[in-house]
């Protein structure tokens, strides 16, 4: 069966196969390295997220209500900020993670002479997974910019 037009048209792709050479796998097994030191620290970083949430909510709720607000306006709702920026950076530091794992073991199953089809298949689905979800978070931030611009220009025209 043959397949014109662009890729994203293609849709009968079942049982194809793809032959990845030496230099191919080399460049595979630097990215596979390099997904996994980021997700690592994207692990340490949510922890730290974690942390200082914990932190802040247990300053917010233990200060003495007679104290200033050394926090500012924002102080009590912080906690709840850094809560929600560590579970909406889990997913894809866990989906990057995921994909250096499984590229792992399918390089690992190529070098020792065996079939690896499965194994990279559940590790580009994770790759695509990171990125439709970088994606789609891009697009909904530059949406909040967009409504933030217009807010201000509609506050500033009412001015």
């Amino acid at each position: 069966m043959e397949t014109t037009g662009t890729p994203e048209n293609y849709v009968e792709i079942k049982d194809q196969k793809i032959e990845l050479e030496g230099i191919t796998l080399l460049h595979l097994n630097e990215i596979r390295r390099w997904t996994q030191f980021l997700s690592i620290l994207g692990f340490v970083a949510i922890g730290l997220l974690l942390f200082l949430g914990v932190i802040l909510l247990v300053v917010t709720f233990f200060r003495q209500p007679f104290q200033n607000d050394q926090l500012g306006l924002m102080g009590p709702w912080m906690w709840i900020f850094y809560l929600l920026f560590a579970l909406i950076y889990f997913f894809p530091v866990l989906y990057m993670y995921q994909f250096s794992r499984y590229a792992k073991q399918s390089l690992m199953q190529i070098g020792a002479g065996g079939s690896s089809g499965e194994l990279m298949a559940q590790a580009i689905m994770y790759l695509k997974k990171h990125f439709r979800y970088i994606g789609i978070f891009t697009v909904v931030i530059l949406a909040v910019y967009l409504l933030v611009i217009i807010g201000a220009v509609i506050i500033l025209a009412i001015r």
